[in-house]
């Protein structure tokens, strides 16, 4: 499938009713609250953050970029998670936070990202993070710049690896409060991707579905 093709595939899909909640459990550990439970338990707002999933082409598919965290850096330390952060009082939006720490992590000119439309929120318990992932496009390959200090690793994989169920598993992690979580995960590379970030990847997983007509 042509680029341009996917694009307007995608753009398509993201206007109609996202897989949601329902898509991302598939990624939870057993036993985890749905957002509306845990709201129901917590008395405090919670930190509204922002995250980039950008697309863009790259050896004849359509490739994303993630990035591997520190593990000095909280709660999510030695995890991998596609470049965003919490929303700062200079962001105008959530939109403007996204694209922000995108750049300001791994480089990503702002200017150049055309934005498509968002995935469904993801709150994170141990943060107290509710985070807005934001769906991208960039027309060729970026010039990534490492951010040294928060970022060890810049890692770009091919979507059509998220519909292979072979990468998928599920392993014991350790927490950033200290517990063991058996949790699912995708493996790219040598990496366990989990937690939020799965979550994520799990909701564009089934867009891709509808895109690709995967079973």
């Amino acid at each position: 499938m042509l680029f341009e093709e996917f694009i307007e595939k995608l753009k398509h899909q993201l206007k109609q009713p996202l897989p949601g909640e329902e898509a991302q459990l598939r990624m939870v550990p057993p036993r985890r609250l749905t957002m509306k439970e845990y709201y129901q338990l917590r008395d405090k707002n919670p930190i509204h953050s922002a995250v980039l999933i950008c697309l863009y082409p790259h050896r004849e598919s359509i490739y994303t970029v993630m990035m591997l965290r520190p593990s000095r850096q909280g709660v999510h330390s030695d995890q991998v998670s596609f470049p965003g952060g919490k929303f700062e009082d200079a962001d105008q939006s959530l939109e403007q936070t996204a694209l922000r720490e995108a750049h300001e992590e791994i480089g990503i000119i702002s200017s150049e990202v055309e934005l498509l439309g968002t995935l469904s929120p993801v709150y994170i318990p141990l943060s107290n993070y509710l985070v807005q992932p934001f769906v991208g496009y960039i027309p060729n390959h970026p010039e990534f710049v490492r951010n040294e200090v928060e970022v060890i690793q810049i890692i770009e994989t091919d979507c059509k690896i998220f519909l292979d169920d072979r990468i998928k598993g599920e392993y014991i992690f350790r927490s950033g409060a200290g517990v063991d979580i058996e949790a699912p995960f995708y493996k790219i590379d040598t990496h366990k991707i989990w937690g939020a970030t799965a979550m994520m990847i799990s909701e564009l997983e089934a867009i891709l579905r509808e895109i690709y007509f995967v079973a």
